[in-house]
């Protein structure tokens, strides 16, 4: 498989992190629009618990990659930074293009529901399960918060009555580029990778409180993005939030303490958004 960037198999390093945890799949039995041919696992969480002995909340990591594979360094270490604050993590095997949009959304959609119906065997609080995601899985975490859901109270599979909808996000450099409905046509011939990073906001759309962060010199996803997705929460849903711009580092820096991507005035953002998350109970 050769990502957007012509990287071959850039979903290696990936598939090696997972190998040394236990996946625990979504679904007991018939994955929704899963096609075997593709090649692709079946969508799937790893838990990481925390040490914490009461029930605790639980965030779910949703790592980048242009939807075409997922970055080590977004799932594995965000998670176990987590766990630090005493907050279990979740990290998210999600369905890649060629899948539809829609598709890996019901995939996020679905791990919140998951946790929440096994909240009890996992020791998770049912109310404070949050999404955590960074660049295109920062879309896919907004996009898990606007067009969350209730659930189904008349689903065969008792999963699919449970609501989707996060008590919290954590948006890291994410991928959300608001468009008006006349400019949105998902019904355009062939592939167009843009269109999985449009989004047409609507009226009566839910969001729970934000943690946003990004760098200003971020040379892929312009900090304006973050600017327009904390305004469009604050003065369209009076969603609370709290935004951190830094002015040094490029895209992809993940928890920003590893390598070439250090930095020390970014990488404090782990430590702030723990407490965020604890502020609000988890």
């Amino acid at each position: 498989m050769v990502d957007i960037f012509g990287v071959v198999d850039a979903d290696k390093p990936w598939r090696e992190m997972l190998a040394k945890y236990e996946q625990i799949p979504l679904y007991d039995g018939e994955v929704p629009d899963y096609d075997e041919s593709l090649g692709q696992r079946k969508p799937s969480i790893t838990f990481f618990r925390s040490n914490a002995e009461q029930p605790r909340g639980c965030v779910v990591v949703m790592a980048g990659g242009s939807y075409t594979h997922k970055a080590v360094h977004e799932g594995e270490p965000v998670a176990k930074k987590l766990n630090e604050a005493g907050i279990h993590a979740a990290v998210l095997d999600y369905r890649v293009i060629p899948y539809a949009h829609a598709t890996i959304v019901g995939d996020a959609k679905r791990a919140v529901r998951y946790l929440r119906y096994h909240a009890d065997e996992f020791g998770i609080l049912p109310d404070k399960i949050g999404v955590e995601g960074f660049s295109a899985g920062g879309n896919l975490a907004a996009m898990a918060c606007f067009l969350g859901d209730d659930g189904d109270p008349g689903a065969a599979d008792p999963v699919e009555r449970v609501s989707s909808r996060p008590n919290a996000a954590v948006l890291g450099y994410a991928a959300v580029n608001f468009v008006s409905a006349e400019d949105f046509d998902d019904d355009d011939d062939g592939f167009n990778i843009m269109k999985y990073f449009e989004f047409v906001y609507r009226d009566g759309m839910q969001f729970p409180p934000a943690f946003i962060w990004q760098s200003m010199s971020d040379g892929l996803i312009n900090y304006q993005t973050a600017l327009d997705l904390c305004r469009t929460l604050k003065q369209k849903l009076n969603t609370p939030v709290e935004m951190h711009l830094f002015p040094y580092g490029d895209h992809g820096q993940g928890l920003a303490d590893r390598g070439e991507k250090a930095d020390d005035l970014a990488c404090v953002w782990g430590d702030l958004c723990n407490r965020w998350l604890l502020h609000y109970g988890f």
